[in-house]
């Protein structure tokens, strides 16, 4: 006999527990198709492997016999939809008994997560990147990530190995390995910790261990010594080795009242970092042509010598967010439910890194090193703002002194049917910085809003870049697979080293349009932009470019 939550006086506990998870495709999709179609729809029912009930239920916050808290609920969802394998994820409570239980549902789709990419870049400059995997995000239904690739970037061509596991022989325990072998070097990277699964949870650590060493693209300024002139607005950089070692432990405690106001965590943790430069060649080849003497990089007072050796940095942490969330659609994906934090979500990071601490960069100086980011989201004029930063430097002496930061903000809004809205996306991006080491420098290009240059085509230690698209979501389905949409775009921007000559005319404008596919039954929630964009500035040649990163 079922009760209102009002008849009775005695506190809501949570009852039973219904766990309904459901195939990528339901028997009526299939029913409702025919031809290959409906084969296609029925085999990848047939080959995958739902998500196990254990993996969903480690994943609740509650348990029968808990007090009933419906932010509890919205929580898990949220925790849910996060594990990336998941569709259509919803955790209601259906029913009050009338001893006080509260009976709940958990109900989710599955998503297919065995993925098979392949992935070609073409850019302007000649740059080329592909890379062919194959990946499970949820493998044999146990949670776990698997994958491996092989490809080739810019600077060599590798393989790649990497696996995930949340949740450790069903402990509180994540393990991540990353493995990658480069015809420049390799990738050795283990990171064993124990999350922050709930806002209220009370503590958590990390361990993290990497060893890297591959050719970096070291971005020079065209006014400095290397350079050969100071108005050319095209990257100047050379190709040198480099190596980076570093082992991190850190520890969190939440230090806020449980289930009320926002969530204040603060811990402590050490980072003993070791990095070098090869620099032992006599001449290097400069990305225009030209070889040059690149000795004057290891001379005192340059970023290059600061940066190497062993910085020892042990630091304050700081990581504040709030409890109020919003869901939404046609913002950073194509469709699915979004989860929106409505309230300032940092981390903080800062610390003595010098030399009494054994630190060798920076010429053993005493210096004090900070880093961090912070995001926002908020509600504005019938669509959602954006804000978005990171930055990180060192205080100390002249010889020491750097800094970096970037900030974004963005505003997306719809218009029209909701599920094939009209997408206006307003984006800009502002990044700054002093004495930066060439290796951290800030790049305009392909991977960085401008489709018309090459992947890092204009570089420095200032940047900035804006953009407006207008888009139009259909109601159509590939295959049910994918949401389909088009949209049209201008772009603007430029990066420059602050000694380099640049007017407003330097700056860059682009404009085209393409298509832009969601995938709607995968793991994989990143939009794909398939573009045709014109160089404004004096080049009309068409340049096709397709890409799945970034906000713009």
């Amino acid at each position: 006999m079922a009760a209102s939550a009002g008849a009775t006086s005695a506190p809501l506990v949570v009852g039973e527990i219904e766990i309904d998870s459901r195939d990528i495709f339901s028997q009526k999709e299939i029913e409702n198709t025919n031809g290959a179609l409906r084969f296609l729809r029925r085999s990848m029912n047939g080959v995958h492997f739902n998500t196990r009930e254990y993996v969903l239920r480690r994943e609740l916050l509650f348990k029968p016999g808990d007090s009933f808290d419906p932010h509890r609920l919205a929580e898990t969802e949220r925790n849910l939809r996060a594990l990336g394998y998941l569709n259509n994820v919803s955790v209601t409570a259906v029913d009050t008994t009338s001893d006080g239980r509260v009976n709940i549902r958990v109900s989710t789709d599955e998503s297919w997560t065995l993925r098979t990419s392949f992935s070609y870049s073409l850019a302007s400059g000649g740059d080329q990147r592909w890379n062919v995997s194959l990946s499970d995000r949820n493998f044999l239904g146990h949670g776990v990530t698997v994958g491996g690739g092989l490809g080739e970037d810019e600077n060599a061509s590798y393989w790649n190995l990497w696996y995930r596991q949340q949740r450790l022989f069903r402990t509180g325990l994540s393990l991540g390995i990353d493995y990658a072998s480069r015809q420049d070097g390799y990738l050795r990277q283990v990171f064993l910790s124990k999350p922050f699964y709930a806002l209220d949870d009370t503590w958590s650590m990390n361990l993290s261990v990497w060893d890297n060493l591959a050719d970096h693209r070291y971005y020079l300024s065209n006014a400095g010594p290397a350079g050969d002139d100071p108005t050319s607005t095209a990257s100047l950089y050379a190709k040198l080795p480099f190596h980076d070692s570093a082992v991190e432990a850190a520890f969190q405690k939440r230090v806020s009242s449980e289930g009320e106001g926002r969530v204040w965590r603060v811990g402590a943790g050490i980072r003993v970092r070791e990095t070098n430069f090869d620099l032992n060649e006599q001449d290097y080849l400069l990305s225009d042509g030209r070889t040059e003497d690149l000795t004057f990089l290891a001379e005192p007072g340059q970023p290059f010598a600061r940066d190497q050796g062993t910085t020892v940095f042990p630091f304050i942490w700081v990581r504040s967010l709030g409890r109020t969330w919003a869901k939404a659609r046609f913002v950073l994906q194509y469709g699915p439910t979004e989860d929106l934090s409505r309230d300032l979500d940092f981390n903080f990071k800062a610390g003595p890194a010098g030399g009494s601490l054994g630190s060798t960069t920076g010429y053993a100086e005493s210096k004090f090193h900070f880093e961090g980011w912070f995001t926002k989201w908020a509600r504005l004029v019938g669509g959602n703002m954006f804000f978005s930063g990171a930055g990180q430097g060192d205080t100390g002496s002249r010889n020491v002194r750097n800094y970096r930061y970037d900030v974004v903000t963005g505003w997306i809004g719809t218009a029209g049917n909701q599920n094939s809205p009209w997408i206006t996306r307003v984006f800009a991006e502002y990044g700054q910085g002093q004495n930066l080491n060439g290796s951290k420098a800030l790049l305009l290009g392909l991977d960085r809003g401008m489709r018309t240059l090459g992947f890092d085509g204009m570089a420095g230690d200032r940047m900035a870049r804006w953009n407006f698209e207008q888009g139009k979501a259909t109601p159509w389905e590939i295959a049910g697979l994918f949401r389909m949409g088009f949209a049209g775009f201008y772009s603007g921007g430029s990066a420059w080293w602050r000694d380099e000559t640049r007017d407003k005319s330097d700056i860059r404008h682009e404009a085209g349009f393409g298509l832009r596919f969601g995938p709607t039954r995968s793991a994989n929630s990143q939009i794909a932009r398939i573009d045709l964009a014109w160089d404004l500035n004096g080049d009309g040649s068409p340049v096709i470019t397709a890409i799945t990163r970034g906000f713009f």
